[in-house]
């Protein structure tokens, strides 16, 4: 944020705002530059670190969120927009139960045409397409009264 308030309350609104930074005028151009190297630079560092997230593998299945490519023993699948969000979304943290609500909210965003039931559909497509036995899950599993879960890691 560049200004010509230079009060504390001012910079401190700013900042409060949702500004990552707060210069006031007048400034130097020297000081400028480096503010905003500084700032590409910790954006650089935040964008290495996402990038040793993106591929997700435990058991026979991997997730290549990058590409949205999902593998079940080597073989490539066909997932639906929401299959690959919803199985993404638990994937990334194994052991964390999920509320049907929860998930609508995560992956169907504001869709005021869904249901929890729609939940429900979608992760049996999802087992039915990733788990051997599809009556009997190993990686999505329900978590009664509640919702569902990816499992642990072990």
């Amino acid at each position: 944020m560049v200004t010509a308030r230079d009060r504390e309350s001012d910079k401190v609104l700013g900042l409060e705002s949702g500004a990552d930074d707060y210069v006031a005028k007048p400034f130097g151009v020297r000081e400028l530059m480096a503010r905003v190297q500084a700032l590409l630079r910790r954006n650089r560092r935040m964008t290495t670190a996402t990038t040793t997230t993106l591929r997700i593998h435990t058991r026979d299945l991997s997730i290549d969120l990058e590409k949205r490519v999902v593998r079940v023993r080597d073989q490539e699948l066909d997932l639906t927009k929401q299959e690959f969000d919803l199985l993404s979304l638990m994937a990334a943290r194994p052991g964390i139960v999920f509320s049907r609500a929860a998930l609508l909210q995560q992956v169907w965003r504001d869709d005021a045409y869904v249901t929890e039931r729609t939940v429900d559909t979608v992760i049996s497509r999802l087992r039915r397409k990733i788990e051997a036995d599809p009556q009997d899950p190993e990686l999505i599993l329900t978590a009664w009264g509640v919702g569902y879960k990816f499992a642990d890691a072990d």
